[in-house]
């Protein structure tokens, strides 16, 4: 990746979460059981996005981007017009699919039959994410990564605004309905239709702006299709089976990935646990996936550069220096990883009581349980997407497959012999990804063909994060009963972070090109010359 790829997939990152809150903000409107009802409809989507168009607006710049690389203009403008029109095909086959299978989905697969209206919705979805893939495809062939970042913001602004809109207005209806029919699920239903119905007019005009980016950049472009070369024509079988197979593994990878979220509801539910058991996935979903969530997609753009560096260097040959900068892309994933991690569990009970005042005991328990996911994820990510970038793919491929199965095994186990309930998808998903982070680890390691220094890795931003923490609940005793939990919460983030950086500091734990890497790192090295630290 060059530098301006790695921008664009920090914004991507960014972009990330926002979504993230943006659904946390739609719970709101919806109440629980609706981000239940709106999360099992967003993960059959999602599902079939992964089939029909997963990576393939990346896959569809690299091809591109080849042959305009060779001159052979007119053979890219085929094949992206005969990508469009499959892509286009594709998609709707995919968005009547989830259409006329809404009731069977909701009804048989994640027997939750009021997700059935919010799935109808959002099937157009696939439709149009198609279509804009494939515009974004071209952006990325002609070199420019600014549609791509640009898209993934503004969607999440008007996905946004238009929750707002669209969730209060039909919330307020079912409001009406439910005290009609005397059944409060009502409510949270057209609530979480709303939303649905948000997401699929955002994707239309996210369609609607990128083609007119695209109108516009063609103006320059016609002079260049008549000058350039011819190259071998090609046919519309050929372009699918180009597109397809540069998308390689990556949807199957995307899909796998994906998989166990949508497969532990399935289990959860055949429990047959009642409304109960939905109200709780809905606080799993719009707290615990949201502030985990957020810290992962905000630590992983902070890594982004140090990946891109890695392999480069690894491309180069230079191993020694390649080395160096896999272990501190490593050290200051921990860094940053760990931190979060044991600040959402140590405030645990502030959080959970901020978010979910009405089920504080549930969240709480999620959050203290399952808050070492933050960092699994951060670096299940940093190195598999090393390994993915150096070749690895059949790798990472096996490895996610070995820890979907632990997964589904673990949750399965659970479910039938504690009664832990939807804890049991907390401790199954922990269990997965330290699996899979196990895995991707030990073929990264013998890949570069280093060894860590663990004192530097884990010892120390280990102790300093325990410092942090005890700093946390010290403040939350005494600052909660006083202040409540917003203002402790953040109070405890200030002071516990400072002095988690402080302890760092005077442990000498960051090297010097760590600091060129790492947010405020200047400001670090000032205060470290200044305490004659470094």
């Amino acid at each position: 990746m060059n530098q301006v790829e790695v921008k664009s997939r920090q914004l991507q990152a960014v972009s990330m979460a926002l979504t993230l809150l943006t659904f946390a903000v739609a719970a709101k409107l919806t109440g629980y059981n609706g981000a239940a009802y709106l999360a099992a409809a967003l993960e059959a989507v999602t599902v079939v996005w992964a089939v029909v168009g997963g990576n393939l607006a990346d896959s569809l710049g690299r091809i591109l981007r080849v042959r305009g690389s060779r001159g052979q203009y007119k053979n890219a403008a085929r094949l992206r017009r005969n990508a469009m029109i499959f892509q286009m095909a594709f998609g709707l086959a995919g968005s009547l699919l989830l259409f006329a299978g809404a009731g069977w989905i909701a009804e048989s697969v994640f027997r939750l039959r009021y997700s059935m209206f919010v799935l109808m919705v959002l099937s157009p979805v696939v439709f149009l994410r198609s279509v804009s893939s494939v515009l974004l495809g071209y952006f990325q062939g002609e070199g420019t990564q600014l549609p791509t970042a640009v898209s993934g913001i503004l969607r999440q602004v008007f996905i946004l605004g238009f929750s707002l809109l669209f969730g209060r207005l039909l919330g307020d209806y079912g409001q009406k309905v439910s005290r009609l029919l005397v059944q409060e699920n009502f409510t949270s239903m057209y609530g979480g239709v709303g939303v649905g119905i948000a997401v699929s007019v955002s994707e239309v005009f996210i369609v609607i702006f990128l083609y007119l980016i695209y109108r516009g950049s063609r103006r320059g472009k016609e002079r260049l299709k008549q000058e350039g070369m011819r190259g071998a024509a090609v046919s519309f079988a050929d372009s699918i089976r180009i597109l397809w197979g540069g998308r390689g593994l990556h949807w199957l990878m995307e899909l796998l990935l994906f998989l166990p979220i949508p497969l532990g509801f399935i289990f959860l539910q055949k429990r047959a646990l009642g409304d109960a058991a939905v109200r709780e996935y809905g606080i799993y979903a719009a707290m615990y996936w949201v502030l985990c969530g957020v810290c992962v997609s905000l630590v992983t753009a902070l890594l982004l550069p140090v990946s891109a560096r890695t392999a480069a260097c690894l491309r180069k040959d230079e191993q020694r220096f390649a080395r160096t900068v896999f272990q501190s892309g490593i050290h200051i994933g921990l860094v940053h990883a760990l931190f979060a991690s044991v600040f959402l569990a140590v405030m645990a009970p502030q959080l959970a009581g901020l978010f979910c005042p009405g089920t504080a005991d549930t969240a709480r328990r999620m959050l203290q349980g399952g808050s070492f996911a933050v960092v699994l994820l951060v670096l299940i990510f940093y190195i598999g997407r090393l390994l993915v970038m150096t070749g690895g793919k059949l790798l990472v491929l096996g490895a996610v497959g070995i820890s979907d199965v632990v997964y589904v095994v673990s949750v399965t186990v659970l479910l039938n012999t504690e009664k832990t309930g939807i804890l049991s998808l907390v401790y199954a998903g922990v269990a997965g990804l330290s699996i899979l982070l196990i895995l991707l680890g030990t073929f990264c390691f013998r890949q570069i063909r280093t060894q860590p220094d663990w004192l530097q890795l884990i010892l120390k931003p280990g102790g300093a994060a325990a410092g942090a923490g005890l700093v946390c609940a010290l403040l939350a005793k005494l600052f909660t009963p006083h202040l409540g939990n917003g203002v402790t919460v953040l109070a405890a983030f200030l002071v516990s972070g400072a002095i988690y950086w402080m302890i760092l500091l005077l442990v000498r734990d960051f090297r010097e090109q760590e600091l060129e890497v790492i947010p405020g790192g200047r400001l670090i090295r000032s205060l470290g010359q200044m305490l004659r630290v470094y």
